[in-house]
């Protein structure tokens, strides 16, 4: 039991986002205030920003009344300059048999390269997981479970005048072996935005499990005016990261990364990430 508790803690604690972005910046844990570098040209349409989003998690459930608090530091280097992510939190609890609840949000504190600074709360995640498969019942070594998203975006990360409120549908997918496993999750944001991204787990010792991860999104929205500054409408990120389960109820964990295909406005050079994350057991009302 305490085995299957610290691996959910770390899973939550070393779960992905990539979230929206203007004209200058995104990154993982969801990049918050952002700006635009220079007027854009009033001769061609659209809003020169490609919207991307990526969610990683596996297919495990937490078991009813036991859940997690992670709180983390992040950094990310990019071409308009760089962000920290101080705290990031994360937290969530198994509110039913097959019912997981939980939310992120960063507060964060962006340096452009023009000597300007924004900070304030970044893009924030309310998601609910529901198993569909468990992967750890007995005989059973695949999982499968959809997790609908609601995101509130911060007000630099969205162009003047549109939504910050939009939704997700991730799906993800489990598989576990005798020394390892692997999992993964694809879908969909209602910005405009397809995504895949896999990861691969292995215990290096009792305490400690690395994780290799690689992700993909893909814009799918038409804008003349981010094809005209050459952004990319795709991008490939790759990462690896260690938990460490310090004690039953602790993990410590961090992860580095970076985006491998074409370093534009939207890209990441650097982006790590390092915290704590505290298991936690609450008899639920109306639950012996």
């Amino acid at each position: 039991m305490h085995r299957r508790f610290e691996r959910s803690a770390a899973a939550a604690a070393l779960l992905l986002v990539v979230s929206a972005a203007p004209v200058a910046a995104q990154g993982h844990r969801g990049l918050g205030k952002t700006k635009r570098h220079g007027a854009p040209d009033p001769v061609i349409p659209g809003t020169g920003i490609r919207q991307f989003g990526v969610w990683l998690a596996d297919a495990s459930l937490s078991p009813v009344g036991q859940g997690w608090a992670s709180f983390g530091i992040g950094y990310t280097d990019a071409p308009f300059g760089h962000q920290w992510d101080a705290p990031s939190m994360d937290a969530g609890v198994g509110l039913l048999p097959r019912v997981q609840v939980g939310v992120t949000a960063p507060f964060t504190k962006i340096s452009y390269t023009d000597g300007t600074t924004d900070r304030g709360l970044g893009d924030v995640y309310l998601a609910v997981k529901l198993g569909i498969l468990d992967p750890a019942a007995k005989g059973r070594t695949f999982g499968l479970a959809v997790t609908p998203i609601v995101e509130f975006l911060s007000v630099g990360s969205v162009p003047e005048g549109s939504s910050r409120t939009h939704w997700a549908i991730p799906l993800a997918l489990e598989k576990r072996f005798e020394k390892f496993r692997t999992y993964g999750t694809v879908g969909y944001f209602s910005r405009g935005a397809v995504f895949a991204s896999a990861a691969f787990e292995m215990p290096l010792t009792e305490k400690l499990t690395a994780t290799a991860t690689l992700s993909h999104a893909r814009s799918t929205e038409d804008d003349p005016l981010s094809e005209a500054r050459d952004l990319s409408p795709t991008r490939w990120d790759v990462s690896g990261g260690a938990a460490y389960f310090f004690a039953p109820q602790v993990t410590l964990y961090g992860s580095i990364g970076r985006t491998i295909s074409s370093i534009d406005a939207n890209a990441s050079s650097l982006s790590v990430a390092a915290g704590m994350s505290f298991g936690f057991q609450h008899r639920l009302s109306g639950r012996r």
